[in-house]
């Protein structure tokens, strides 16, 4: 700004020059004028400056006016000469104006600067924050390449009950590889798999077929443990892995999954889901055995279908966590697979590959569960499990139990149901020494009983 005022101030300068110079025409004018009034009056007229402008009467006969060409003549050049003049002195104006106005500019002061204001907001720098994810979708590829070799088809023969005469009938199932020793490789699977059978079949390439046998189960648990020869393994040429156990109860909802089995008999098949529930109980019913009882299971939408019955729960590392075990059917139900966790029966299949069923620890009662309708109507102290009947020389009647007692914990773990019993002596041997907690006529006791071990 403060240079655009300096240049119109300079612009005012010339326009007064100007001025000044179109003054000095002016002077050459009345100059010129003054010259010829004199030469009028040299030539002799009688008329003054004033006659030669008014106009002559009609009636008077004029003398001519006499034409003075040298007159004219010196009146044009004196014009020519102020224009000439003129243009000069507007040029020598223009020139001295350019030439001021360079001068003026170089020699102007620096313009100020104009400090610049900070910002009204205050910015502050942060470190990024960086979060580790554990992807939920993985490349199972790798991992059904790892785990592949360690799961088996089982296909059997069974005897069919009912009818007039007995029959047999095919079934298939699942299983994996999870121990083995010198001599045997060691599958678990379902009980309900192998019940009744009269003949069992594994395969791992779905093409080489080896027998294997039972050599523990567990009902309870719908548990069975199978052996196979090495050798037979070896002599079809057939490659096998032994499956990593995982821990089940790190298990989230969400969490991806694969099943790994032998569906509809058809051969080895994979499908993908994620967990939809932990915690669960459900109870099934056995056709093969006619019974039915209640299993603590997770929950999954990962296709089963009859024939993975058996075979492995993975998760994205390559880890078995849990044994398919049931499948809800009927009308417009869908994804609700169930698995027992590996972390609830990780002891029992060692137990059944070490022992077989010729020895389970046993307490040697028989008992009704009393829940809290029970216990309010007749006035019990606690719910848990009644005792009816104790079975003579077993280890509850030398360690003196009684009928009517009612037991409520067993080693310090809370029972309430046949389930809770069962859970609880999962991690006990024959021969182990446990206190069970018990009331009698209302009053609280505990009493050391030794396990002793039953056949299956």
């Amino acid at each position: 700004m403060r240079n655009f005022n300096d240049i119109t101030n300079f612009t005012n300068t010339n326009i007064a020059i100007t001025a000044e110079t179109h003054d000095n025409t002016d002077s050459f004018d009345t100059n010129f004028t003054n010259s010829f009034d004199t030469s009028l009056i040299n030539t002799g007229m009688t008329r003054d400056k004033t006659d030669f402008f008014d106009t002559p009467a009609a009636n008077t006969a004029a003398t001519p006016y006499p034409h003075n060409r040298k007159g004219i003549f010196r009146k044009f050049l004196v014009s020519m000469l102020a224009i000439t003049l003129g243009a000069l002195f507007l040029g020598l104006g223009i020139s001295a104006g350019y030439f001021t106005m360079r001068h003026f500019i170089a020699h102007l002061p620096a313009a100020p600067q104009v400090p610049q204001e900070e910002p009204a907001f205050n910015s502050v720098a942060l470190e990024p924050i960086i979060i580790a994810i554990d992807p939920q979708t993985p490349d199972f590829t790798q991992v059904i390449a790892q785990v592949k070799d360690a799961v088996v088809s089982i296909n059997v023969t069974a005897a069919r009950r009912g009818g007039m005469a007995p029959d047999e009938h095919h079934g298939a199932g699942s299983g994996f590889f999870f121990a083995e020793d010198d001599e045997y490789v060691f599958v678990a699977t379902n009980h309900h798999v192998i019940a009744n059978t009269t003949s069992i079949m594994v395969s791992i390439d779905d093409n080489n077929n080896v027998p294997a046998h039972v050599i523990g189960a567990e009902p309870d648990y719908d548990l069975a443990v199978l052996a196979v020869l090495k050798t037979d393994l070896e002599e079809k040429g057939v490659p096998y892995v032994i499956a990593a156990l995982g821990c089940s109860d790190a298990m989230r909802m969400g969490d991806s999954v694969v099943t790994i089995g032998n569906a509809m008999g058809a051969g080895q098949t994979v499908t993908k889901g994620i967990i939809s529930a932990v915690n669960m109980q459900i109870t099934v019913h056995d056709q093969n055995t006619g019974s039915s009882l209640t299993l603590n299971v997770l929950q999954t939408d990962a296709a089963v279908n009859h024939g993975n019955s058996g075979g492995p729960l993975v998760n994205q590392h390559g880890e078995v966590i849990g044994i398919v075990t049931a499948k809800l059917f009927g009308h417009g139900i869908e994804g609700m697979g169930y698995v027992l966790p590996t972390n609830n029966i990780r002891d029992l299949l060692i137990e059944l590959k070490e022992l077989g069923s010729e020895r389970h620890p046993w307490i040697g009662i028989h008992s009704n569960e009393i829940n809290e309708d029970i216990r309010d109507m007749f006035g019990l102290p606690s719910t848990g499990l009644l005792i009816e009947l104790v079975v003579e020389g077993s280890p509850a009647d030398i360690a003196e139990l009684m009928a009517r007692d009612l037991l409520v914990s067993f080693d310090g773990l809370e029972i309430g149901s046949r389930l809770d019993l069962a859970n609880a002596m999962t991690y006990t041997r024959p021969g182990d020494e446990v206190v069970l907690g018990v009331y009698r006529n209302g009053e609280y006791m505990e009493l050391t009983v030794v396990l002793g071990s039953v056949m299956r």
